[in-house]
């Protein structure tokens, strides 16, 4: 299959090239993540966006399920933090989402790394946000003020951006056109009380942004308790045809961890915690910049980019081995890094013909520093314990073409390849990987009035092993005076293959869309509770079907429903995998009483959930309605938020656990009860 996908790419690519640019055709002159300066936000759909292609692409023209959440849409939703507005992407599952819920978990399409590994890649105007020891993205790092609009694209981005966009590719683009400043404070149950705060101002040639967020909280249940503070601190401005941009940023947070608790204890009461987890807590800092230039010449752009991060943590954390039996140990991490971009990009064609070329190359080099020590029963950490380092690089070229083949007919293709070396920690010789991720599409338009399109695409995309998984050293004790290690340098990459086709159309007051797909995944990655370690397990196949539908009726009623079906089976095809919901459905409204005056209410549900792969433990999934009432007044705003109105009980995830008597033991975390705020936007 890969090879067919790569002979017609080649072939597409070819022929793309073959026609000479049109005279005087002017590029986007967009970069990837930032776009034009004079494009207006838009409520339901965008007529362009940057993700899914790397550059400017109408909606209709990409042959991959997208979605745009912008600025005036966020503040109409019951959303304080990045994690709760995540939410409202159709297609993603969020748990843990709200601020007084812990740290949020994002998944698509069946894709469930329950807090070890991400397959849903984070971006913050094209630079990538991930954890170097497990590749998770930390959801709160952004400022929803200074948030321009979140653009997300469903479904395999391998062939553009490489390792973990498996599940799909979220983007915050973030704004600098605007001037003055916006202040968000909010209070409400559990001790929360957030801040978040944008300033911008605008010069002859350049342009400033600073934005903060504090956000405080006690949790939900007992020791869960959370702060998180950042700020930020951006420039850009232009040199003849070259625009620059800058940025930096700092950001701490720490939390207590309550753990799981057992599915009985976590539906008796759900705000109790794991007594083995009393000294669980993490305390984390670090800090990240990022330079990029671009320059548009006539049918040419270019843009290139280079970023840096740094980020230390130290977390105690208690792993269960058996029911009532854990092992805490102290962990303490140091990591590096930095990476950059160069791409390209050529208009070709004419106004009924058009086409473009995309290429690049990104790269990026990681170091790794980690040790632990055991934490004794009082809480006390030991002195001495297993410590490693390492370093991992990355090197991914892509190029892209998409071409109008005839009126309302466009094919797209893509070839990507990618190497990943990993060295040292602890190993005399180092390990590398390499993938290569073709992708290729087609978009119809069927009718014009009303509009309706016609997309399908074939890719594939592959997921490398973690550090984590590879070369975690964390010992845990056999019971025999020895200790083991579940990490495994044995690991290969997984590597998927995906079919999708659907439909998707509207106007200026609808729109909506339809698709169906097929992911066939091999050498998944599982913990295998027979080893007792992390290895390539098993095949599984990820079937669904994503429904969309979202507009505005009589000025006033915006009404939107999605709805996904998710099937995700193994070796057994009648069984679905573990903590993922085969069904998910969302319902809301907008409603405008008035010109000052609007109401927003969404209720959420998920079912056909298991806590282990034999479906013999339900999982009870969210049943949940979230309300935001606001109120203007002038540039200001007044707002009182809902969440989880009716206290629906529920259980986000889990597992199960051996009881050494051929028993298992389900273990759950609770869902977030019910929650009150009042908040106050003010705009100058």
């Amino acid at each position: 299959m890969q090879a067919r996908i790569a002979a017609a790419i080649t072939f597409h690519l070819l022929l793309a090239a073959a026609p000479r640019a049109a005279g005087g055709q002017q590029p986007s002159g967009t970069p990837s993540g930032t776009p034009s300066e004079n494009e207006e936000p838009a409520r339901f759909h965008a007529d362009i966006v940057v993700t899914p292609e790397r550059g400017d692409a109408e909606p209709t023209q990409v042959p991959a399920a997208t979605a745009v959440l912008d600025a005036q849409t966020l503040q109409t939703r019951p959303a304080v933090s990045f994690g709760e507005a995540l939410s409202f992407i159709p297609g993603f599952q969020v748990e843990r989402g709200a601020v007084h819920a812990g740290r949020p978990l994002v998944s698509a399409r069946g894709f469930f790394g329950g807090g070890e590994a991400d397959y849903v890649l984070l971006l913050i105007d094209g630079v990538p946000i991930a954890d170097t020891e497990s590749g998770l993205a930390d959801w709160s790092v952004v400022s929803l003020s200074s948030i321009r609009r979140i653009e997300a694209s469903r479904g395999p981005g391998a062939s553009m951006y490489g390792d973990a966009a498996v599940g799909g590719v979220i983007q915050v683009l973030t704004d600098r056109s605007a001037r003055g400043a916006q202040i968000a404070t909010t209070a409400g149950a559990f001790g929360t009380l957030t801040f978040d705060g944008v300033v911008r101002r605008q010069f002859a040639r350049a342009a400033a942004e600073f934005s903060g967020i504090l956000r405080r909280t006690s949790g939900v249940s007992n020791h869960s308790g959370a702060h998180y503070v950042g700020g930020t601190a951006g420039l850009d401005g232009r040199f003849g045809p070259t625009v620059w941009r800058w940025n930096g940023s700092g950001n701490g947070r720490a939390n207590d961890d309550p753990g799981a608790l057992t599915l009985d204890a976590a539906r008796r009461d759900p705000r109790a915690s794991d007594p083995l987890s009393r000294f669980d807590e993490l305390q984390r800092h670090g800090f990240a910049t990022a330079f990029a230039l671009q320059r548009a010449a006539g049918s040419w752009g270019y843009q290139a980019r280079i970023h840096a991060n740094t980020r230390d943590e130290d977390v105690t954390r208690t792993i269960l081995l058996a029911p009532a039996l854990g092992d805490r140990q102290a962990r303490t991490l140091s990591t590096r890094g930095i990476g950059g971009a160069v791409e390209g990009e050529r208009r070709l064609g004419n106004a009924v013909q058009a086409g473009v070329v995309r290429f690049g190359i990104d790269v990026s080099r990681e170091r790794l520093e980690t040790s632990y020590r055991p934490v004794s029963d009082e809480g006390v950490p030991g002195v001495t314990g297993p410590e490693v380092s390492g370093g991992r690089a990355r090197a991914g070229v892509f190029v892209s073409s998409a071409w109008n083949l005839i009126p309302r007919v466009r094919v797209s293709g893509a070839m990507r390849w990618d190497h990943v070396g990993d060295d040292a920690f602890g190993a005399p010789d180092g390990s590398s990987h390499q993938a290569w991720s073709p992708r290729l599409g087609v978009t119809v338009g069927l009718s014009q009035t009303p509009a309706v399109w016609l997309f399908s695409q074939v890719s594939n995309a592959f997921k490398v092993p973690t550090l984590n998984q590879l070369f975690d050293p964390r010992p845990y004790p056999d019971f025999q005076g020895g200790a083991f290690t579940i990490s495994n340098r044995r690991l290969t990459p997984q590597r998927a293959t995906n079919v999708e086709v659907g439909l998707q159309g509207g106007g200026a007051s609808l729109h909506w869309s339809a698709l169906a797909y097929r992911m066939h995944v091999d050498d998944e990655i599982d913990f295998d509770v027979r080893t007792f370690s992390y290895a390539n397990l098993r095949e599984s196949r990820h079937i669904g079907a994503e429904l969309e539908l979202g507009g505005r009726i009589w000025n006033r009623l915006q009404p939107s429903v999605s709805y996904a079906l998710t099937r995700v089976e193994g070796d057994d095809r009648e069984r679905q995998l573990k903590n993922v919901p085969r069904h998910s459905l969302t319902l809301a409204a907008s409603v405008d009483v008035s010109s000052k005056l609007a109401a927003t209410l969404r209720y959420r549900r998920t079912s056909g959930a298991f806590l282990d792969d034999a479906n013999s433990l339900g999982i009870h999934g969210p049943s949940t309605f979230d309300l935001r009432v606001r109120r203007a007044f002038g540039r200001h705003l007044v707002f009182v938020d809902g969440v989880n109105l009716t206290n629906d009980r529920y259980e986000e995830y889990g597992f199960t656990l051996d009881d050494f008597r051929g028993g298992l033991v389900p273990y759950a975390y609770p869902g977030a009860p019910r929650a009150l705020r009042v908040g106050l936007t003010l705009g100058f």
